[in-house]
């Protein structure tokens, strides 16, 4: 029986910027399965300068650029909610019910999300992480384990310290490739790809060393095995 992992996110495009070394390699592995769960469409994002799309076309265009992402990443199964973006904390009753769904019906074993700092502090990326612990904590007959995925070295903004990581998650120059793809794929968002990854269109590009940082935020066990 194939593992599943169940990705949980606010908007198109955390996927990429957040796990979307992992979820590259796991793309080439038989025995585990993806999921991606985006709670809102990004509406609330920008159309890109130039525009891409008008403000009205923008939640249709996000979850093609979602599609398109997470197919690159070779995600297996992506949902999108329709949550309202940047209102996340209004409704977080009913995404702790949306979520509870998603692991009824996937039965992953392991889910990631944000941690309580949300990475950039986003009210949006910290309420999906309230509202997935909430959910885990009610289908622990279902979920193992629980991961926060993070960033470290940046003492002067949201982040966390080495010491506090539990999987430092090396990915290849190749799976690199799929990253850079994948967040080029997002073109409406282009300017907070750009920033954050200033190499994007430069072969030189590379996401945080080819590293991805986790803490086990939650587990049946005292000692679990390894997520992924």
């Amino acid at each position: 029986m194939k593992k599943r992992i169940l990705f949980c996110f606010a908007h198109p495009d955390d996927e990429t910027f957040t796990v979307g070394g992992l979820l590259a390699s796991l793309a080439k592995r038989e025995d585990v399965e993806t999921i991606v769960y985006s709670a809102t469409l990004g509406d609330a994002g920008k159309c890109g300068n130039p525009p891409v799309c008008t403000k009205e076309e923008l939640p249709h265009v996000r979850k093609k650029e979602l599609e398109q992402a997470t197919a690159i990443l070779g995600v297996d199964h992506v949902i999108t909610g329709i949550y309202p973006d940047g209102k996340l904390p209004e409704y977080e009753e009913q995404l702790v019910d949306s979520i509870c769904h998603i692991i009824e019906q996937y039965k992953p074993s392991v889910v990631v999300t944000f941690p309580p700092h949300g990475i950039s502090g986003h009210r949006d990326h910290q309420a999906i992480q309230r509202a997935t612990y909430q959910a885990v904590k009610a289908m622990d007959h279902i979920v193992e384990q629980l991961y926060y995925v993070t960033v470290v070295g940046r003492p002067d903004r949201y982040g966390d310290p080495i010491e506090n990581i539990d999987i430092v998650f090396t990915f290849t120059d190749e799976e690199a490739k799929k990253v850079r793809q994948a967040l080029l794929a997002h073109r409406t968002q282009h300017l907070s790809v750009e920033r954050v990854f200033p190499t994007v269109h430069h072969d030189s590009f590379h996401k945080f060393q080819n590293r991805e940082y986790f803490i086990r935020a939650w587990s049946k066990e005292s000692e679990p095995p390894y997520p992924f």
